[in-house]
């Protein structure tokens, strides 16, 4: 049986998917992407399905998720690495951020810069055109010592001042479902493709499709064969 066959016959399904070189393109400039318009129409089919919910999983916090997701309730929007919403930050967490801000401001050369999200600060260097730059950028951050995670990305190092992940959050919230699939293509996606079962269905972009636009091609698949 095809993964579009057995998701569309689940009793309860939950559809959990990254938004970022998921269901629209990478972009160094992270406000000028749009989700891919077959991906966006199967996501609110799906949404509306019965015993089926969608649950867009970002690394971006919920106000960033929100300007270029245009999708709302009955689709769950989870940002900061399942971290939003969540708990209200100490003042240690809060001198810890502000730590890492400083330093991390101190090696990003623009135009590589620094991103507030409420849990987490984020060097991005995507924008810079020398590769051996962005390269050297990112060990620099790399090398920043601290007990709390550290996750690499695609052209990104995040400090987060709790210990949320993907796959923690994940691992919780798809316990009410009889499936899930999750799909993402970042190393941050790693922790929640780890966390499926043998009921479950995972897809690694660029590994399992071929990018964004057979990741639509698959979701619209399941919301034809599901609705």
């Amino acid at each position: 049986m095809s993964s579009i066959a057995y998701l569309s016959t689940a009793p309860s399904l939950l559809v959990c998917l990254d938004f970022d070189g998921t269901i629209s393109e990478l972009n160094p400039d992270p406000y000028a992407v749009k989700p891919h318009p077959v991906a966006l129409e199967a996501i609110e089919r799906l949404a509306h399905a019965p015993n089926t919910e969608v649950a867009m999983l970002s690394g971006r916090h919920l106000e960033g998720l929100r300007r270029v997701f245009p999708l709302r309730n009955p689709v769950v929007l989870v940002g900061s690495h399942g971290a939003e919403p969540g708990p209200e930050l100490t003042p240690e967490d809060v001198e810890y951020l502000d730590a890492i801000e400083k330093q991390l401001e101190a090696i990003a050369v623009p135009p590589a810069y620094v991103e507030v999200k409420p849990y987490q600060r984020v060097l991005h260097v995507a924008p810079v055109g020398d590769a051996a730059e962005r390269e050297r950028m990112l060990a620099e951050a790399l090398r920043i010592q601290t007990p709390r995670p550290v996750t690499p990305g695609n052209n990104v190092v995040e400090f987060s001042a709790v210990d949320v992940s993907k796959g923690s959050w994940l691992r919780a919230h798809k316990q009410r479902f009889a499936a899930t699939l999750f799909a993402g293509d970042d190393v941050t996606d790693d922790t929640a493709l780890a966390v499926l079962g043998p009921a479950d269905v995972g897809i690694k972009v660029g590994v399992d499709v071929a990018g964004v636009d057979e990741m639509a091609t698959f979701l619209k698949a399941l919301a034809d064969a599901r609705c």
